[in-house]
């Protein structure tokens, strides 16, 4: 009974470790044209709506598909893309794949996806104060986080299991689909020749 009671206390823990080190902000390229389109409404983990496609998609959006495995890849691979893309109109959405917590430690594993995502605006606020641009609410909060628990998302962008490295995809207004991507060279790339969206 003791033992059972110590991995029942250490799950949460090495839970927590895991997120933190994927989310602190949120080459080979494959596909890079836009082979499918998107329509599709999902919701942040603090209530925030991302849409894409049309008609509800406001601007490019380019979501970062994050691994476990990969954590420190993936942390990396966020980061530099948004400070990269800091000032530009534009959505970013990081995809964690939380599925082997989707039974009894959802309700754990969701509030520390909140904190991260929390504490990740206020760094994205912090870093746009530094800069001297604009850190208005409307802007800082284009950053969204999402926990997919079903592994809907990783599916439908044909994203593996718990991939070996993170992959991002563009979301372009008109819903098409480019990517993946594994560097943010390429990601900055295909934006910069994405259709200009309204800022």
């Amino acid at each position: 009974m003791p033992t059972v009671r110590s991995q029942r206390h250490s799950a949460p823990r090495r839970l927590q470790v895991v997120l933190a080190a994927l989310v602190p902000f949120m080459g080979v390229e494959a596909g890079a044209r836009a082979t499918s389109r998107m329509q599709l409404s999902v919701q942040g983990v603090l209530g925030d709506a991302v849409n894409l496609g049309p008609p509800y998609q406001a601007r490019p959006t380019i979501l970062v598909f994050m691994s476990r495995r990969a954590k420190d890849e993936s942390s990396a691979f966020a980061r530099a893309l948004d400070e990269t893309l800091l000032n530009a109109p534009v959505e970013s959405v990081g995809v964690v794949d939380v599925r082997r917590y989707a039974g009894l430690l959802r309700r754990v594993a969701t509030s520390y996806l909140k904190k991260s995502a929390s504490e990740a605006l206020d760094h994205r606020r912090e870093r746009r104060v530094a800069m001297g641009i604009d850190a208005s609410a409307e802007v800082v909060n284009r950053w969204h986080l999402i926990g997919d628990f079903d592994g809907a998302l990783f599916e439908r962008f044909s994203v593996e299991r718990e991939p070996a490295r993170p992959l991002a995809f563009l979301v372009d207004r008109d819903g098409g689909v480019h990517g993946p991507f594994a560097d943010v060279t390429s990601v900055v790339s295909a934006y910069s020749t994405s259709s200009p969206p309204p800022r």
